[in-house]
């Protein structure tokens, strides 16, 4: 009776034992990355974007960990700065110029104020200014721009800003062109008719519609310098010297130019557990991510802590040093 009694006793502290040790130990040598039970919002942009399927594929990996996650189509990354901000969804795409305007409380988002409660996640993948123009257009260079016609974007975007910002970098400014405020296929529909001699895309690489234009028109795609870059990176840190390789567009060389990341941001009240096992889940998950959108094929940790536009969250980090991550 004794030694059944002494048994069961046993086998009820290894028991104890066992279920402290799951719950304080998480998976591996890394930290606990269960979302059972948490409410995760992923904020992405237009149905038409790369933002929109990595959010959903996101979602998913989220709810597989045992979270309650949904994603949320957006107007991208003004919006879901702003969003962020004020606590109403736990993480999101932006490009890192944007948001770095935003946690500063510039150009765009200078009426608001600075949005000081978002923090960086990760960088992910670049985006590249092209400033394409029509071969009959004669532009060859930004200062090639003057008296012309350009598409800058829509009012406010990051497009827009960044096309305003070049042309200061050149001593320039929208006194000295015919600025239009048009979309990327707005701008590039203008080249074809006539109306547009250049078009400011920010994107991956290819374009889709710049690979469209070519089938109708003889395109440039217009050099801004490293040198150039480089003294743009002193006010903007989240622009970085870039090239669009001859071979993208079949152009004679390759063209320098600026480059930006895409990111993932949080918001400083999203506990460190949390955006640690939302990290964790990203980068575990990469391969999937891959499958779901070309664009992530060019997301590699590595380079995820480079160029960042807000301060790294502490759950991030986290994950980071244990990849042995650093700046």
């Amino acid at each position: 009776m004794k030694r059944t009694v002494f048994f069961s006793l046993f086998i009820a502290l290894v028991l104890v034992l066992s279920a402290c040790g799951n719950s304080a130990g998480g998976s591996g040598s890394g930290g606990d990355a269960s979302l059972d039970g948490e409410f995760v919002t992923v904020l992405t942009g237009g149905s038409s974007g790369v933002y929109f399927p990595l959010g959903g594929a996101m979602a998913k990996i989220y709810q597989e960990m045992g979270a309650n996650a949904n994603s949320q189509s957006t107007a991208a990354s003004a919006a879901n700065i702003t969003t962020l901000n004020q606590g109403d969804a736990e993480i999101a795409f932006s490009m890192g110029d944007a948001a770095e305007d935003g946690y500063n409380g510039i150009d765009s988002f200078e009426e608001q104020g600075a949005q000081e409660n978002i923090r960086s996640v990760a960088s992910l993948y670049p985006n590249f200014l092209q400033i394409v123009a029509s071969a009959e257009s004669g532009i060859k260079t930004v200062e090639d721009l003057a008296g012309k016609n350009i598409a800058v974007g829509a009012p406010a975007s990051g497009t827009e800003i960044s096309a305003k910002r070049v042309l200061e970098a050149y001593g320039m400014s929208y006194d000295d062109i015919n600025e239009d405020f048009l979309s990327f296929a707005e701008g590039v529909e203008g080249i074809k008719n006539g109306t547009v001699d250049a078009v400011v895309i920010s994107s991956g690489l290819p374009n889709a519609g710049v690979l469209e234009l070519q089938t109708t028109n003889d395109i440039v795609v217009v050099e801004i310098s490293e040198e150039v870059v480089l003294e743009m990176q002193q006010d903007y840190p989240s622009f970085f010297p870039a090239t669009v390789p001859a071979d993208v567009y079949e152009l004679d060389a390759d063209v320098p130019t600026i480059g930006v990341n895409n990111v993932l941001l949080t918001h400083k009240d999203v506990s460190e557990d949390v955006v640690y096992a939302l990290t964790k889940g990203f980068f575990d998950n990469l391969d999937t991510l891959k499958n779901t959108h070309n664009a992530a094929s060019d997301i590699d940790i590595n380079n995820a802590l480079k160029n960042l536009p807000a301060p790294l969250h502490p759950g991030a980090k986290k994950y980071f040093d244990e990849q042995g991550i650093t700046e």
